[in-house]
């Protein structure tokens, strides 16, 4: 066993058992003899629609509107045949249908089309079997389900009889009475999160629902101050999440205030710090850094969020509290992750990429991390969250931190969390910053090789004010700051993003990396290195083939120095 994870596994078996247990209980809630205290007191009538930032896609609608059913890359067609009435063809397509989040889509729907479309799922829905079924009422979809319905209230609503109407009000509202239980217990982060809001959208869309209000308030207030960090970013460390959480946070601020409430200084302060956090993570091209969890930008969502920021100021440069920096410089950015795992009961989705850094100058990325994969290509996740998959450090082909399963291989399995968690990693990873009129440098180390290797890499990054060229040294020491003198091989590796070609000059002395735009740039190091292939998979349809500098220490050595710099400076 490693030494330094015999507590994080203790705190993933306590993780386990306590997902199993809350699993018990979910199920106990939907015991017929329990479903009645979630279905007292039906709302008389739906007083406000919460605003959709989420845009709809008139394609989407037509498919639906012709019972063709996409979801997570695999496509079903049906007649009259209800979606919740088939054997799904995937887990993942079954999720997406029962959460309800492409209900958005049919609103773009030629005529009265999407409408009715619209009314007849919801309404096979409330009449199917599934709508007890554990699969059906697992908390988050349950979630996304009741904030699709509200939302979207107006398309299902128009045209339906008062039998209808007042079926979908009992719907919405016993299912938002068993979230406010079943909610609280279900998994840590943003799903539990995203859960609260839920309740809380709800309970201010619905009539003589006060009594509902205080509880979700108070347990919106404290999963926002304890998932919030003070710099604004997600305590999972995962760029997306900041997407995603202000995306419905933003309309239930509106909403409170569309019914003369006042939000709560909570909500408000957590919308505030987030929203720099936008501009903090986007490169020069508009796209956001693909650090432990984040994938493909959908840069019409990042537009429409930006829409909401009053501020409209300069990124902040420092996250100490989530862990990452920022530095930017004549048209050139660098985001580097200097943070350490998030807690293990929220560390299902980071990444094994401490000191890893991407860098974007003229508009273009140049170089990045592999980025998490598109939904329905989960075969990929585990190589994405590897070291291996980031523009930092690995030594042995081993990642910097532990995953579940005992291992630093983060494909192994693990009872109930499924391999994902990450038990152990870096414990330390000190952070300085220098700043000069000619150049800002980002000084960090971490100790996540400490214990099996007796290595602490060190990486000093630094940018010019003047050109916005690159420099960097990797230094790999021991706990006494001595040069280490193991033997197992270290690499570095900086994938480069798929839009950019690659090619060896002056005597494989250099590499030329031509942009989009033409403009070349440079890159030097002080040790061999080699092109080899790589795999962008923060792509909506899937991976892109593309290359990486690899450099590797050479024996007896301990640093390693190299260069991006812009082959025509100006």
């Amino acid at each position: 066993m490693s030494r330094g994870t015999l507590g994080p596994k203790l705190r993933l078996s306590l993780t386990a058992a306590a997902q199993s247990g809350r699993a018990v209980l979910t199920r106990l809630y939907l015991l017929p003899f329990m479903r009645w205290r979630f279905g007292r007191g039906d709302p008389e009538k739906l007083v406000l629609a919460p605003q959709d930032l989420r845009a709809a896609d008139p394609t989407r609608a037509a498919e639906l509107v012709l019972g063709r059913f996409t979801f997570v890359a695999k496509t079903i067609v049906l007649n009259e045949v209800s979606p919740f009435a088939i054997a799904p063809p995937s887990p993942a397509w079954r999720e997406t249908l029962l959460g309800f989040t492409w209900l958005r889509h049919l609103r773009a729907a030629d005529g009265t089309a999407g409408k009715q479309v619209a009314r007849r799922l919801v309404g096979d829905f409330v009449r199917s079997n599934l709508r007890f079924q554990p699969e059906a009422l697992d908390p988050l979809l349950t979630a996304r389900r009741l904030l699709a319905w509200v939302s979207m209230a107006p398309m299902i609503l128009d045209g339906a009889d008062r039998g209808f109407y007042r079926a979908f009000l009992r719907s919405v509202a016993w299912q938002t009475s068993y979230l406010l239980h079943a909610g609280r217990a279900t998994t840590d982060g943003m799903p539990r999160l995203l859960c609260a809001i839920a309740v809380m959208q709800v309970s201010l869309c619905l009539s003589n629902k006060a009594g509902l209000r205080r509880p979700a308030l108070r347990w919106l207030t404290a999963e926002l101050n304890r998932q919030i960090l003070a710099d604004g970013i997600h305590i999972s460390r995962n760029p997306q999440a900041n997407i995603e959480l202000l995306l419905d946070l933003l309309p239930l601020r509106q909403s409170f205030a569309a019914r003369n409430a006042v939000a709560p200084p909570e909500l408000i302060g957590a919308i505030d710090r987030m929203m720099p956090m936008l501009r903090f993570f986007r490169h020069a091209d508009g796209a956001f850094a693909a650090f432990n969890g984040m994938g493909y930008t959908q840069s019409h969502l990042i537009a429409t969020l930006l829409a909401y920021d009053d501020a409209r100021g300069k990124p902040v440069q420092n996250a100490p509290h989530g862990g990452y920096q920022r530095l930017e410089a004549n048209g050139a950015v660098l985001l580097v992750d200097t943070g350490k795992p998030p807690p293990v009961n929220v560390s299902q989705e980071a990444h094994a990429g401490t000191l890893a850094f991407e860098f974007s100058a003229d508009n273009f990325r140049i170089v990045v991390n592999c980025g998490a994969p598109a939904p329905g290509r989960e075969n990929w996740r585990h190589l994405a969250r590897s070291t291996g998959a980031h523009s930092t450090a690995i030594v042995a082909d081993a990642s910097s931190s532990h995953f579940a399963g005992g291992t630093r291989k983060p494909g192994a399995t693990a009872p109930s969390l499924g391999g994902r968690a990450i038990l152990s990693g870096p414990k330390h990873v000190p952070v300085q910053r220098e700043n000069s009129p000619a150049a800002s440098t980002i000084t960090a180390s971490h100790d996540g090789y400490r214990h099996d290797y007796g290595l602490i890499h060190q990486r000093e990054l630094t940018l010019s004010q003047i050109t916005g060229a690159l420099e960097g040294r990797d230094s790999f020491l021991d706990h006494k700051s001595e040069p280490w003198k193991g033997k197992e091989p270290v690499l570095l590796r900086f994938h480069l993003h798929p839009a950019v070609a690659a090619r060896p000059a002056n005597g494989d002395t250099q590499i030329v990396i031509t942009l989009p735009s033409g403009k070349e740039w440079l890159f030097l190091a002080d040790v061999p290195f080699t092109l080899a292939e790589t795999a962008h998979l923060a792509n909506p349809e899937g991976p892109r083939r593309s290359v990486q500098i690899v450099m590797t220490l050479p024996e007896g050595g301990h640093t390693m120095s190299w260069a991006f710099l812009p082959a025509d400076p100006v």
